[in-house]
């Protein structure tokens, strides 16, 4: 005669990890109040929330449009630092240009933000 055990869990998750992996999922499960690793995985899988985002098409082209232009404030700014060091001086002109870098990196920043949240939204609704 078998046995037959009923369990709630009855179905069963594998998958192989390299050693670094497995290095890195150990340390951060000793970081945990867990007693046991099925609990700490199912925790991070089940209570983090996941996003994916296909960064193609327009959302690349705004990437790489942010990125030029922080890359651009940053090497202005850095020319600025240069000249201030070099002779203890900042013009007027200078913190204006920082200020409106800045501004146009916020406004940006802040559209680009809102165009990823609605995409997020219009994914889990739609």
């Amino acid at each position: 005669m078998t046995k037959t055990v009923n369990r709630k869990n009855n179905c069963t998750v594998h998958f192989m990890v390299n050693e670094e992996d497995m290095n890195e999922l150990n340390r951060r499960f000793a970081m945990t109040n867990f007693k046991n690793k099925r609990e700490f995985y199912r925790d991070s899988i089940f209570k983090n929330r996941i996003i994916s985002i296909d960064i193609s098409g327009v959302f690349r082209k705004e990437l790489r449009e942010l990125s030029s232009l922080v890359s651009r404030n940053s090497a202005n700014l850095n020319q600025i630092a240069k000249a201030v060091n070099s002779t203890g001086v900042i013009y007027k002109d200078d913190i204006e240009s920082i200020k409106n870098a800045l501004q146009g990196e916020l406004i940006f920043l802040t559209d680009f933000r809102e165009k990823v949240t609605d995409h997020i939204i219009n994914q889990v609704v739609g």
